[in-house]
């Protein structure tokens, strides 16, 4: 009987053993989401979009609605599950997933399950849901113009922000609430000029070592305890390389005005800047030196981009994506954001967001210097 006993307990203490060396061997191999999309045709094609890396992981062709990934991820990665003009968020990581939803309203419908920044993900969705809900089906309608009358719309305009403010504020508050996960410190940085400094420095102080030295965490540190690109001061200087390979300093510019603009290949609203700057650009030729600077990841992307919108001013990048250090030092959270430089290098205006004006502004604050 004692003989047994030890043997139970013997299997007991190397059974969590084998768990581990399991657990291991699984994120050795990388992950697989096992999916299914209802209302989609055979052969039709679903990807998975690395949304930090801006590049697909994986392409899978839908049999009766079903498809399977398989890939390797370094971290926990948040992606995006698309098909058609439709996508939904997954966070991946090397373990055993799945995935189902409709066809329709993925953003709002799909289920994914399998690892623990998936359940955090799916108890943010739970709690955002009512309110994304809504605001989406409310900016369909403005969309579509499926007002009554301008007191429809205006009602319409007012019930879209106030419940994406919502939906904010719940997002905002889970990253402060779950900080030692890759979703929540993700929320952090994307939202550090948000958050009080004293919670923030908190935050950052409590971060687990595994999380610490994240290029997000960096970025978190860099905001708090490092120098900051603001109206008011002097320029932060960097060196990087233009599309074509040519190395670039920021300072080789002094003597101009100079208007530096952060921008990506998926971001619409920098897109039509692009484009109107581009449609402009011979206003400013003589008056002001033009500097795009590409947070793209994907040096692929970023060419193709910039060919479609005929960018034809100096054009830059470090290819670090979203979490990269100088649009950190920039505290750069939202694309396109421009400042404009005089010829000492002092900033004396920041600009945020796509302005349909936003030429003629900048063309009557030069005509003011």
């Amino acid at each position: 009987m004692l003989l047994q006993s030890s043997k139970i307990l013997f299997l007991l203490a190397i059974l969590p053993i084998a768990l581990c060396f399991s657990a291991k061997a699984q994120a050795n191999k990388g992950f697989i989401i096992k999916g299914h999309i209802d209302g989609i045709e055979n052969h039709t094609k679903v990807f998975l979009f690395d949304v930090d890396e801006q590049a697909y992981i994986d392409t899978a062709i839908a049999a009766e609605g079903n498809f399977v990934f398989q890939g390797l991820v370094k971290q926990p990665t948040t992606c995006w599950v698309e098909c058609k003009d439709q996508y939904a968020i997954v966070q991946v990581e090397n373990t055993t997933m799945t995935f189902n939803s409709p066809i329709q309203e993925m953003r709002l419908y799909a289920k994914a399950s399998g690892g623990k920044e998936q359940a955090l993900q799916n108890e943010l969705a739970r709690l955002q849901f009512p309110y994304d809900k809504v605001f989406m089906k409310t900016y369909d309608s403005i969309r579509l113009k499926q007002y009554k009358d301008d007191e429809d719309k205006k009602r319409m305009i007012k019930l879209f922000d106030s419940t994406q403010d919502m939906s904010q504020s719940i997002y905002v508050e889970f990253g402060k609430t779950h900080p030692n996960s890759y979703l929540g410190l993700d929320i952090l940085y994307r939202n550090r000029e948000h958050i009080a400094a004293d919670s923030l420095k908190q935050l950052y102080h409590v971060l687990d070592s595994s999380l610490k030295y994240t290029t997000k965490a960096e970025g978190i540190r860099t905001f708090l305890y490092g120098e900051q690109a603001t109206k008011g001061k002097m320029l932060i200087d960097f060196a990087v390389h233009t599309i074509d390979g040519k190395p670039f300093r920021l300072s080789s510019l002094k003597g101009n005005y100079i208007l530096l603009s952060f921008w990506s290949s998926g971001c619409a609203p920098c897109r039509l800047e692009n484009k109107k700057m581009s449609k402009d650009y011979n206003r400013y030729d003589n008056k002001i030196a033009i500097v795009s600077f590409s947070i793209d990841k994907n040096k692929d992307a970023w060419v193709k981009a910039s060919q479609s919108d005929n960018i034809r001013w100096i054009n830059i990048s470090d290819l670090e994506g979203s979490s990269g250090t100088i649009k950190t030092k920039y505290n750069v959270q939202a694309i396109p954001t421009s400042f404009l430089i005089n010829k000492e290098g002092l900033i004396i205006e920041r600009f945020v967001g796509f302005d349909e004006d936003f030429n003629s502004k900048l063309n009557t604050l030069l005509n003011q210097q």
